[in-house]
């Protein structure tokens, strides 16, 4: 766990990029998740007019917490920050209506009483595939076949500098988020560290959303997973299971699945509460880890080496420009 000096270092540091952050886009908005995206400038000097990936462009994540948060320790619990008889009495209301029994309001709640009710995220610098990632935009329907792959999309994952991962190595090598490790395997072959994503608040157990990153370097996606690799991923299966005990969630409330294409090039293994809905499990990116290992053993040690693998791809992403450059269509 990070010590309360850390945390309120780091929190210290983030206030001072936030407050030099100018907005310039607001890049995406998911009322469902009551998640926002917004592109910014931070720094100093006259250049901020103009947003420049990789050097003065910032992207931000702003979420709303879960009003009641499950506790870690005491599941009975939640995130009331006292005893308070009644909970609404610095409530603010700033509109309202009645209709005979039914009254219904907008406003502010006494966050004394609650706690926090926001989830900040910052990426800054941020580079372009950062920003391409967080903007809406239009899908484009990709159907991958072995051959496809070979030629279009292996090119492109070997072309990505290893620069882009550098922050999973820091991870690994624990130079960085070491105390944010909560279960490792350090076995080269078949070891792997579990920690909580930075999209989870790591307090709510009902949306708890954990990721395994293997140790090993030469696993970049799905595509490259055989039979040679079923001890790992059988053991990420297991190790998962005590991982999400820590946080009071039992086997049968787990769903792990790698994601195809996976937002970094570097095989890891999404854990989540069954119960979280709406993060990254559509059918057409998330393949699940059981059913990745059995198609492994029961129908053929190449399967992901042989199979047609269909994906949607943002319009704006590097991805799809490469697809595009290839098959003559017009991004």
């Amino acid at each position: 766990m990070a010590s309360t000096s850390n945390t309120t270092s780091s929190s210290a540091a983030i206030k001072a990029l936030l407050n030099q952050f100018q907005l310039k886009e607001v890049l995406n908005e998911d009322i469902s998740t009551k998640t926002a995206w917004l592109l910014g400038t931070i720094g100093n000097g006259d250049d901020l007019d103009k947003v420049v990936p990789g050097k003065n462009a910032a992207v931000v994540t702003l979420e709303r917490l879960a009003v009641f948060t499950q506790g870690i320790a005491n599941p009975g619990a939640s995130n009331l920050r006292r005893s308070e008889p009644n909970l609404f009495t610095a409530l603010a209301l700033n509109s309202g209506e009645q209709n005979d029994i039914y009254s219904w309001a907008t406003g502010f709640v006494n966050s004394d009483v609650f706690g926090p009710d926001i989830r900040v995220s910052l990426i800054f610098p941020a580079t372009q595939k950062h920003i391409d990632k967080h903007r809406r935009q239009q899908r484009r329907w990709i159907t991958e076949t072995p051959g496809l792959y070979t030629s279009i999309t292996e090119p492109f994952i070997n072309a990505q500098p290893a620069s882009r991962i550098q922050w999973v190595y820091n991870i690994l090598s624990k130079k960085e988020e070491a105390e944010r490790i909560i279960y490792e395997d350090p076995d080269r072959a078949n070891g792997f560290i579990i920690l909580p994503d930075l999209k989870w608040d790591a307090a709510n157990a009902a949306s708890m959303y954990l990721v395994a990153i293997v140790h090993r370097r030469d696993l970049r996606s799905l595509r490259d997973l055989t039979n040679a690799h079923l001890p790992l991923l059988n053991n990420i299966r297991e190790k998962a299971v005590i991982a999400a005990k820590r946080y009071g969630v039992q086997r049968d409330k787990l769903r792990l699945y790698i994601h195809y294409q996976p937002s970094y090039y570097h095989l890891h293994v999404h854990i989540t509460n069954v119960d979280l809905e709406g993060r990254g499990i559509a059918a057409d990116r998330a393949h699940l880890l059981d059913t990745v290992i059995s198609n492994i053993e029961d129908i053929a040690h190449d399967y992901y080496q042989k199979v047609t693998l269909a994906y949607a791809l943002g319009s704006d992403t590097e991805l799809w420009q490469h697809w595009a450059s290839h098959l003559g269509s017009s991004a």
